[in-house]
């Protein structure tokens, strides 16, 4: 007879795999060193997550629910586009959150490699968000089609943006990046240049 899974053992064993992916990455990670750091077993995390892959999975989902509850709070609000992905970059931007971006991007290559594996990953790392955007961009009056190919060019250049801020280290280059693409996406947020700075146009002489 299978032992019944314990809901509150499970959520004390996933909040523990979070903080031992963001401490050590996914790259060759496995269960048996995961189970003894986090106090438990590689039988106990298969019986309640069934694989490696799943448990990655979950720890992922972990994370980005995480992220998710942070943004809550101003992405229902009737503001620009423009204000919500700047917020969004300046709440994932925080250094507190880059060893869940690091996470985030380790995986992502896992999932590319191995889709069969990471089925339900592909499915919400960015679909949600650019389905979020593609809202958004609905309110402030584009057709759907074209709010669908904003909300994705804003949402891919976003995760790109974060991925070279990562890499580089030059989180000023990549902010000022993002800046203005939502510049060119959201005039409504776009900050307005001064009488003197606009270019004249010459008139033509009859």
């Amino acid at each position: 007879m299978n032992r019944p899974k314990d809901p509150k053992l499970r959520e004390k064993l996933l909040e523990r795999a979070v903080h031992y992916v963001l401490r050590n990455g996914v790259g060759g990670l496995s269960l048996r060193p995961m189970a003894k750091d986090i106090g438990t077993t590689a039988r106990m995390l298969m019986h309640h997550f069934g694989s490696k892959e799943a448990l990655v999975t979950d720890v992922l989902a972990a994370i980005e629910q995480g992220f998710a509850q942070r943004t809550a709070a101003y992405v229902g609000e009737e503001r620009s586009v423009g204000f919500t992905v700047s917020r969004m970059w300046s709440e994932t931007s925080a250094p507190a959150m880059d060893a869940s971006l690091r996470a985030m991007f380790e995986v992502w290559g896992q999932a590319l490699v191995h889709p069969d594996r990471y089925e339900k990953l592909l499915q919400w790392l960015t679909e949600p968000w650019i389905d979020m955007l593609r809202r958004r961009f609905e309110r402030a009056g584009h057709p759907p089609a074209k709010a669908n190919i904003l909300a994705t060019l804003a949402i891919g250049a976003f995760q790109g943006l974060q991925l070279v801020r990562l890499t580089s280290g030059d989180d000023a280059r990549s902010a000022a990046a993002l800046k203005t693409l939502m510049e060119w996406l959201d005039p409504v947020s776009a900050t307005p240049r001064s009488s003197a700075a606009r270019p004249r146009v010459r008139k033509r002489s009859s």
